[in-house]
């Protein structure tokens, strides 16, 4: 069946499905035409009946959505689920679309630009990224303060005219970047855009018991509650002050917890539909589960639901997988995708012939080399054994215990295959580079002296 995916930047990519196979692979093959090893911070978006935005649950086959169903064309809007720090990206094409998102929900008004959320040395940093970015270092001419009028026209069409005072200091600021490449400026325009109260925020919209319309913010460090028809903040729910939170029917409720960890009152929030109630419920745990927790917990993992044909067969057979509607999708943390991603960075460049993948990040030793080709034979040379140090070096670090960065490595953790020091190893339950369960420890007797003619250092003294 045909499927056309839309972009953060308006770009439609098409592909083939079929209806029986999990939301996941069509998420895959998206992401791998566009060449992104980062998925977890990725999700599909569709539209329900009432216009709610909610999320396709890639563990769950893509027909078992109802509301896809009668469609003979699926159409899914990608976008960033977790909008993580820009320091965590790792992928020039993932930052491309985190650029190209963060700009769009600042255009909507999701990330506020005007005072008292974000004062004009911020707006002017914003803006400046941007025009680097996007039209490159700055001219002296009158042409330059339209692009600037334009851009802060694009990002926040309700700031009203500049006055001389902004345009100073936005012209100071593009002043600065000069020579900057553009994957540098909107890397720094991620960073002063993430420090905004609206950066990774989703939005739900409720009403209350008392018939009053409210706005869910839910974000990285907990839940705020506005007043749609004021804007004033009624509710903030941090994280740790939310007991528990579940969902019946079209109705959500909160339980909050006081210092003594005791319940201490429920709040219940009336959404539009019961689709939209299992999204804000949804939303709340994956949230906290991938910002704020260490691993996904199993009761996340394991939590679904069934439809009638499922439940009867269930009543025979507990264990059958008929009918079975997963409700949440989320596999890491962002420590956990932070790491799965670095290992496979890792793994693509041990191998780069082998790898489809292009990824940003390139190995240092490998540039010096082919510069070294176009130096002089003494500089050549000179220039080799400092590469060669360095090697040395790196592979003295990698046999040192990464925990404690002292010890040479001799305790092997099964089953996982990572290796830890001896005094760290009776310290540990789970392996600390893959978070895996540690069985037994197998210790290891290795002569870790190095020869240096092996090493191919032969002049280094």
């Amino acid at each position: 069946m045909l499927c056309y995916i839309s972009q953060p930047n308006r770009q439609w990519v098409e592909i083939y499905i079929d209806p029986k196979q999990s939301a996941k692979v069509v998420l895959d093959k998206v992401l791998n035409q566009l060449n992104i090893l980062e998925s977890d911070y990725f999700g599909l978006q569709y539209t329900g009946l009432k216009n709610e935005a909610l999320w396709l649950n890639l563990r769950n086959r893509v027909c078992d959505h109802e509301i896809l169903k009668a469609s003979n064309v699926y159409r899914f809007n990608l976008r960033v689920k977790f909008l993580v720090p820009p320091e965590l990206i790792q992928q020039e094409c993932t930052k491309e679309l985190f650029y190209t998102q963060v700009k769009d929900e600042m255009s909507k008004g999701l990330i506020t630009l005007t005072e008292p959320e974000c004062d004009k040395e911020t707006l002017a940093k914003i803006v400046a990224c941007i025009s680097q970015a996007d039209f490159g270092d700055q001219t002296c001419n009158e042409y330059q303060s339209t692009i600037y009028h334009n851009v802060v026209k694009e990002i926040c069409p309700h700031y009203g005219e500049l006055d001389k005072d902004i345009l100073d200091k936005i012209f100071l600021e593009h002043s600065k970047l000069h020579g900057s490449p553009r994957a540098s400026a909107k890397y720094w325009m991620l960073r002063y855009a993430s420090a905004l109260p609206g950066y990774g925020v989703e939005l739900h919209r409720a009403v209350t018991n008392s018939g009053e319309d409210v706005l869910f913010k839910v974000g990285p460090e907990g839940i705020i509650v506005q007043d749609c028809a004021t804007n004033a903040v009624k509710n903030r729910f941090p994280y740790p002050q939310i007991r528990l939170a579940t969902h019946n029917e079209k109705t959500v409720h909160i339980e909050l917890m006081n210092d003594a960890g005791e319940t201490e009152k429920e709040e219940s929030y009336k959404l539009i539909s019961r689709r939209a109630a299992v999204a804000l419920y949804r939303c709340i745990t994956e949230m906290h589960s991938f910002f704020r927790c260490a691993t996904v917990c199993d009761d996340v993992q394991s939590q679904y639901s069934r439809d009638f044909k499922g439940t009867v067969v269930s009543i025979f057979n507990e264990n059958s997988d008929l009918g079975k509607r997963y409700v949440f999708d989320i596999e890491r943390t962002s420590k956990q995708a932070y790491d799965f991603v670095k290992r496979k960075l890792f793994h693509s460049q041990s191998s780069p012939a082998s790898s489809p993948i292009h990824c940003s990040m390139t190995l240092d030793c490998d540039n010096r080399l082919e510069r070294s080709e176009n130096l002089s034979d003494h500089e050549g040379q000179d220039n080799d054994v400092k590469i060669l140090k360095r090697k040395l070096e790196s592979v003295k670090d990698s046999l040192l215990c990464c925990i404690c960065m002292d010890n040479m490595v001799c305790m092997v953790l099964c089953p996982c295959g990572h290796m830890t020091c001896d005094s760290c190893s009776e310290c540990i339950e789970k392996c600390p580079q893959c978070r895996s369960d540690v069985e037994r420890f197998q210790k290891v007797f290795q002569n870790f002296g190095l020869d240096l003619r092996k090493e191919g250092i032969t002049n280094c003294v």
